[in-house]
């Protein structure tokens, strides 16, 4: 782990935390604008939400060439995710801080097999969650490092 102000990190996870799911969603969707799965158009109308059983509204598309639905979270690595925040949680201590998964389930008290899901995912699309928690406001200095 690396040596950084414990101020510092709890600042960064309260700002994660507090940070409502739809606006991450929002931030992610700008990051990676949504586009069809099937054609690959980016033509498509609005056609309503889904809510999710925690609240979450993801906006619904229907492709102007094809006819498939999709969401906005589609194309992106949040896609499926129960707990978007959870996620961003482990990136954060997983990419800036360096700290091993195994540490990770035992700080948030989630399941170990749960937290190395989220890590393959992290390490897939590093760019993705690193860009995604800069548009959060979480900085990356130089003590900062992706495994």
């Amino acid at each position: 782990m690396k040596n950084v102000k414990g101020q510092d990190v709890l600042k960064a996870l309260i700002r994660i935390l507090a940070t409502p799911e739809e606006i991450i969603v929002r931030k992610a969707s700008t990051l990676a604008p949504p586009k069809c799965p099937g054609c690959g158009s980016g033509s498509f109308v609005k056609i309503g939400n889904v809510i999710k059983a925690n609240g979450l509204r993801i906006q619904r598309f229907r492709c102007r060439v094809c006819g498939r639905t999709f969401t906005e979270l589609e194309g992106t690595p949040l896609k499926g995710l129960h707990n978007i925040r959870f996620a961003l949680v482990v990136a954060y201590l997983f990419l800036c801080l360096g700290v091993e998964p195994r540490i990770v389930a035992k700080i948030t008290g989630r399941p170990y097999l749960t937290v190395m899901r989220l890590v393959s995912r992290i390490n897939e699309n590093e760019k993705f969650f690193k860009e995604l928690l800069i548009a959060m406001g979480i900085t990356f200095g130089a003590d900062c490092h992706i495994k």
